[in-house]
């Protein structure tokens, strides 16, 4: 395998921080994006840089985002300067995504190798803004080509009927579809972690496809049902406390497991519940 010749500080154990550092899964990962040139492209935690070479070949406007400034100097000797470049050292997670999103003059699409700790709060996040910007009718969050530990990746594409099928699986399907494009072995990062990792890519619908009276209580439904996946619904759904008293009663068959519905179905049964 083909490696970046190291620059920069050693990697953060507390951060999370696995280098990737096999320069043909990073051209790999950048060719999954389907890139044009006139696409804005953001990354997530750029780290040494490695996958930023390729991307600043492929789009004319890429943002990168890198949380430790311990790597701000190794970043900026390398890609300071660069005209399609705009480095920002901050949290992805309190980055105003939705600002950046809104002003950008062509399709966003999204990259990163995603420490393992914080998958779950960037793909909520990534969730959430996707279906806010498809109810506003105008979304611009065209992808997310996102390396992850492969158990997660797996979890995220997974299809009704599985055990990996869950609660993130079914928020996913709301607002993207999913597919699971590659794994990248351990040794291709610095350190090398002790798991595969996996790629995946998320291509988020343009407007919002499902219409839900209310996201909040529907999310609360697949969250509750799906901390009891093993037993049939109609042993769990008793304590949400805003289903209709006559719950048992509808047409629904509640000896279903949460793990057998798909989204429509989750959808049907929250319309039968909602008072």
């Amino acid at each position: 395998m083909p490696k970046q010749r190291v620059v920069g500080p050693r990697p953060m154990k507390e951060l999370g921080q696995h280098f990737l550092a096999d320069e043909e899964t990073a051209s790999n990962i950048v060719q999954a994006m389907n890139l044009r040139w006139e696409d804005r492209s953001l990354e997530i935690g750029p780290g040494r840089g490695v996958m930023l070479r390729f991307l600043l070949k492929q789009s004319h406007k890429v943002t990168a985002i890198e949380l430790d400034a311990r790597l701000k100097r190794s970043l900026e000797m390398t890609f300071g300067g660069h005209p399609g470049l705009d480095l920002v050292f901050d949290d992805f997670l309190k980055f105003d995504l939705l600002s950046y999103i809104d002003s950008a003059d062509s399709p966003v699409k999204l990259v990163g190798n995603i420490p393992y700790n914080l998958s779950a709060p960037i793909l909520i996040r990534l969730f959430d803004l996707s279906g806010e910007l498809q109810r506003r009718g105008n979304n611009a969050l065209k992808s997310a080509t996102l390396m992850l530990q492969k158990e997660v990746a797996a979890r995220i594409c997974a299809r009704p009927g599985g055990r990996i099928y869950g609660g993130i699986t079914v928020q996913r399907s709301l607002v993207a579809d999913a597919e699971l494009l590659f794994t990248v072995p351990p040794e291709s990062f610095i350190p090398s972690p002790k798991i595969t990792s996996a790629v995946i890519r998320l291509d988020f619908f343009s407007q919002h496809k499902h219409d839900i009276a209310d996201l909040g209580y529907f999310k609360d439904l697949v969250r509750h049902v799906f901390l009891q996946r093993r037993k049939m619904i109609k042993n769990t759904i008793g304590g949400l406390h805003w289903i209709q008293p006559d719950w048992k009663d509808i047409e629904f068959d509640l000896t279903k497991r949460p793990e057998e519905l798909s989204l429509e179905k989750f959808i049907e049964l929250f319309n039968k519940l909602k008072t």
